[in-house]
């Protein structure tokens, strides 16, 4: 049997495929991310993507059931949420017409696309509760930290399932548990606002000159094949474009700075953004102190989870990746919205 999951976002689409051959048994799985911003694109070419992520992942098979998460809706491409969150149920049901498929919300329930549209922000950017659902298959209590290319999540799992303060994103920025930096496309005045620099306190420029992956390149954290966004300036990803970006932000240039000097830039950069997870770690924690364990997943999972999971006092960390595979961890909420099908209802 085939269960296919699908995580719908703003810049990268995923999806997990299971196959299954007895109930809660998975044998094997593939999966698939496409970078695919949806404001630069028509929206009528979201089922086309889809159709060919379908095609490329089933083959000539139709799968079982189809379990859908998204945050896709925050994007600008969409003027509300709810016009989003029905664009993207549209797309899939034009893919899927005799599918069965389900929607996860916000309480980690799997709604019928009916269900969805009536209540639009219960699925809005709820793969964080499918991820957490998973988690708290593994492990009863714990927080899962998710640092994605874009978002951080903090999620309380409690007695094995996820136990928010917050449901939407708004509440969640509020609470600590969604943390807007990531690995790749966060900006560096989203991170400081000022860099020593000469032995000075240097304010940062408020352009869009260089994205938080140019730190993370430069200080060897991801590799160059994993800078999957655009660049700031559309120029290359190598070591010497990322430093000269970098450079910019501080309105200067390879001239002016020492190539050791855009380095130290780089590493008070990297540990501004620790302190925003760790402090958000902390905040979450403080509601929740029972809690001893820490897991962590998605491409920041080592350099900024575990180290901010670390700096916050925790020494019981585990990496979702050794319990249900790295790729699946890579994908967690797509890997997730396929188990959640695939065992919560029916085979059809």
């Amino acid at each position: 049997m085939l269960f296919l999951g699908f995580d719908i976002g703003g810049v990268n689409t995923k999806a997990v495929v299971l196959h299954t051959s007895s109930l809660n048994t998975v044998d094997g799985y593939e999966s698939r991310s496409v970078y695919f911003p949806v404001w630069e694109h028509s929206l009528s070419e979201l089922p086309q993507l889809l159709t060919e992520v379908k095609n490329d992942l089933c083959k000539d098979r139709s799968p079982n059931s189809v379990g859908v998460t998204m945050t896709a809706e925050l994007s600008d491409a969409y003027q509300t949420k709810r016009e989003g969150v029905n664009h993207i149920l549209d797309s899939i049901e034009e893919v899927f017409p005799e599918t069965s498929v389900w929607v996860v919300d916000v309480d980690a329930n799997l709604l019928s696309i009916s269900e969805a549209r009536k209540e639009p922000l219960r699925v809005a950017s709820a793969n964080w509760a499918a991820t957490g659902w998973m988690a708290g298959r593994q492990m009863s209590d714990c927080f899962l930290i998710d640092v994605g290319s874009t978002t951080t999540d903090i999620i309380p799992i409690v007695e094995g399932r996820p136990k928010t303060l917050g449901k939407t994103d708004t509440e969640r920025l509020i609470s600590g548990e969604l943390v807007y930096t990531g690995v790749l496309r966060t900006t560096i005045p989203a991170i400081v606002r000022r860099i020593p620099v000469w032995g000075e306190d240097c304010r940062v420029s408020s352009e869009k000159f260089a994205l938080v992956a140019d730190v993370h390149l430069v200080l060897s954290n991801i590799r160059e094949d994993e800078y999957s966004c655009e660049t700031a300036d559309g120029r290359g990803k190598t070591i010497d474009y990322c430093l000269a970006r970098l450079a910019r932000m501080v309105c200067a240039d390879t001239d002016m700075l020492q190539r050791n000097e855009i380095y130290e830039i780089a590493r008070y950069i990297y540990q501004c953004q620790l302190a925003q997870i760790r402090e958000a770690l902390v905040q979450v924690a403080s509601r929740n102190p029972a809690i001893e364990r820490v897991v962590v997943t998605g491409i920041g999972k080592d350099f900024l989870a575990r180290k901010a999971a670390l700096e916050a006092g925790f020494r019981k960390i585990v990496d979702l990746g050794q319990v249900i595979g790295e790729k699946g961890a890579e994908r967690a909420p797509a890997y997730a919205m396929a188990l959640m099908v695939a065992t919560l209802k029916q085979r059809s």
